[in-house]
């Protein structure tokens, strides 16, 4: 043979021995299986009972109204009316309570839909405790 030939045959032979070992795979260590913890089900709605019910009082400001009517030749009628009218309408809401912190967390999701939440009472600019009889 001419040592052209041999070494190509030499070439040839470490070629395959390294591509031998390459596909050889290495050996694998078995996996545990992983570990499951089952967490109990957030409530999906809460009982207006367990709860506690906050109130955010109404904001209000008095205003007066004057009325003046003409009685010639007499003096004027006039006549003072003092209404108490809401500038920040009040609200409720239930709140969860943390027995360790105090903490108080809101609760939108409550299983009674027909308890009433968020803003109660007079709408802004309207009067409180209007006397009746008056217009």
């Amino acid at each position: 043979m001419r040592p052209y030939n041999t070494r190509l045959l030499a070439a040839a032979f470490a070629v395959t021995a390294l591509s031998a070992c390459a596909v050889i795979p290495e050996p694998v260590e078995p996996v545990a299986p992983p570990i499951v913890v089952e967490v109990p089900p957030a409530p999906t709605c809460f009982e207006v009972s367990a709860l506690q019910r906050v109130e955010i009082p109404a904001e209000t400001r008095v205003v007066v109204g004057i009325t003046v009517i003409e009685n010639p030749p007499y003096d004027p009628i006039e006549q003072r009316t003092e209404r108490e009218i809401v500038t920040k309408q009040a609200e409720v809401y239930y709140a969860l309570v943390d027995p360790e912190t105090g903490n108080q967390k809101e609760v939108t999701n409550l299983c009674d839909p027909t308890v009433p939440v968020g803003p109660v009472g007079p709408a802004p600019g309207e009067a409180i405790n209007e006397p009746s009889g008056t217009p």
